[in-house]
């Protein structure tokens, strides 16, 4: 610049200086429908048009064992429901086939995996945030939602060390 202040265009600068048109181009860019890294599996909770209380959970949880040949028991009720449904979710925590860490992604994509097993379905809600999956973590019952949907991203085979 030169004493009085103003921008010397004469001396090669002259990209610096405001257009009087506007730009005619536009760049987009929509990432394609494939995931680069491993594959994820579903765990979706059923619509349901009533209030999931550890009771209810557990009535679905041997319902859904009923339905397979199994036998269903008493149920218990209130805190006793709970201490119950946190026994359940911890049990099955340590039969799952997933890594003791995963991350939540928030879209599943064609060739995904879903889970419709209701215990698995349960124990990876009331075990995982947002982000991530935590099979140690103390389960979140109030993450057992209707409707609520996580899709856990599993590392390719041979991923893991």
């Amino acid at each position: 610049m030169n004493k009085s202040s103003k921008p010397d265009l004469d001396s090669g600068c002259q990209l610096l200086h405001n257009m009087s048109v506007a730009p005619q181009t536009v760049i987009t860019y929509e990432g394609g429908q494939r995931r680069i890294y491993g594959k994820g599996i579903v765990f979706r909770m059923p619509d349901f048009h009533e209030n999931l209380t550890p009771a209810k959970i557990l009535t679905l949880l041997d319902e859904s064992v009923a339905s397979e040949g199994g036998t269903t028991a008493v149920l218990p009720v209130d805190a006793e429901a709970e201490d119950c449904l946190r026994q359940r979710i911890e049990a099955h925590a340590r039969t799952l086939a997933l890594p003791p860490a995963a991350i939540i992604v928030d879209s599943y994509l064609k060739g995904d995996r879903v889970c419709k097993d209701l215990i698995s379905v349960v124990t990876v809600l009331a075990k995982s945030s947002d982000h991530v999956y935590l099979r140690d973590k103390q389960p979140n019952l109030a993450a057992i939602r209707p409707g609520r949907r996580v899709v856990v991203l599993l590392p390719p085979e041979g991923g893991l060390p």
